[in-house]
């Protein structure tokens, strides 16, 4: 459903770290030779037609613009024109009104083309530099990234949440290890690879006490007895309530205009701590994602962390806090009930 494969190939210099890293703190990158050699070379017009199962450098243009258009939710592209790349296509051209095909013809590059940027070197080689997976500003999920860092040997600080130098040194030396340009950035690649390579920490072994809470939510009376997820859409809050007992209340977040948050009685049907959503075009991640209806789910956010109520989800309930979300993930398990109202 939601899991990456990895398999990199990853060749990229200083410049396309610079590039990444001046985006992530919010100013213009500076031009690059490199860069703009590629700008360059990516308005030239198709040299043939693109269709399934052929091999070619410019399919993986073509995944990159797909991506950067939110059709193709992949971090690595390839030569190979692929089923989803050809689904890519299909929905793209539908989307445009043009006959879906799944030929990327003439006329489907050129608006392509508008609805995109030119691929960088690094793009095209699986080597940029993505946005972080989970934010440095979130402490809970610092303290686990220290300890998984711990693990591979890289980090020998103490547990405590702050991103601090030797942090910021031990995730480079990571991505170095795993063959990725240095950097400070544990975006989707590298993080992909240190979980596998890793276990994941208990609550326990990052965190000395359960989350505080000093909210209130007033309780649906089908929350009241039993283990139960209390979430009210009205109130904008998510309670864990056992026999009665509030354990915890946060903030939650549901769906933005246009989507639903469904709401009823369900149970628990799967979960995943690592889950990346690939449903809308993009790769979203959705860590610690308790799955009550469908592909909705509790998780943490990190676009609800960012822009609070000014956004929205396609129909999930969110949470901000990612040791709430840890936590609560460790103390439901599948078949327990959600309430939503």
């Amino acid at each position: 459903m939601n899991m990456q494969p990895l398999g990199l190939r990853l060749t990229a210099g200083v410049a396309a770290v610079a590039f990444s890293l001046t985006a992530w703190l919010g100013s213009a990158p500076r031009a690059n030779a490199e860069t703009a050699a590629s700008f360059a070379a990516a308005s030239a017009p198709l040299a043939q037609e693109l269709r399934f199962r052929m091999q070619s450098s410019q399919v993986r243009e073509l995944q990159v613009r797909l991506r950067h258009a939110k059709y193709l939710a992949v971090y690595d592209v390839e030569d190979r024109f692929g089923m989803l790349t050809q689904g890519a296509v299909v929905k793209f051209q539908r989307d445009h009104g043009l006959r879906a095909t799944g030929i990327v013809d003439q006329r489907t590059w050129d608006l392509l083309q508008t609805r995109s940027r030119p691929p960088t070197a690094a793009e095209l080689n699986n080597t940029d530099i993505g946005l972080w997976f989970t934010a440095p500003t979130q402490s809970g999920y610092v303290k686990e990234l220290q300890h998984r860092l711990r693990q591979v040997g890289l980090y020998h600080g103490t547990i405590e949440g702050d991103f601090n130098p030797a942090t910021r040194q031990a995730v480079a030396a990571w991505r170095t290890r795993v063959g990725l340009p240095a950097s400070e950035v544990m975006d989707e690649r590298t993080w992909a690879q240190l979980i596998r390579r890793t276990r994941n920490p208990r609550y326990a072994e990052l965190f000395a006490a359960p989350p505080t809470s000093t909210l209130t939510q007033e309780l649906d009376p089908r929350c009241t007895t039993g283990k139960v997820v209390c979430i009210s859409k009205q109130q904008r809050k998510m309670s864990y309530v056992v026999d009665g007992n509030v354990r915890f209340t946060r903030e939650a977040r549901f769906a933005m205009p246009g989507w639903d948050s469904p709401e009823g009685d369900f149970r628990i049907w799967h979960m995943n701590s690592d889950t990346v959503s690939k449903i809308f075009g993009e790769r979203t991640p959705m860590p610690y994602a308790i799955f009550y209806q469908g592909n909705v789910a509790i998780h943490y956010s990190q676009d609800f962390a960012d822009k609070s109520y000014d956004s929205g989800s396609h129909g999930c309930s969110q949470l901000r806090d990612y040791q709430v979300a840890k936590w609560l993930y460790e103390h439901v398990k599948v078949g327990d009930r959600v309430v939503v109202y």
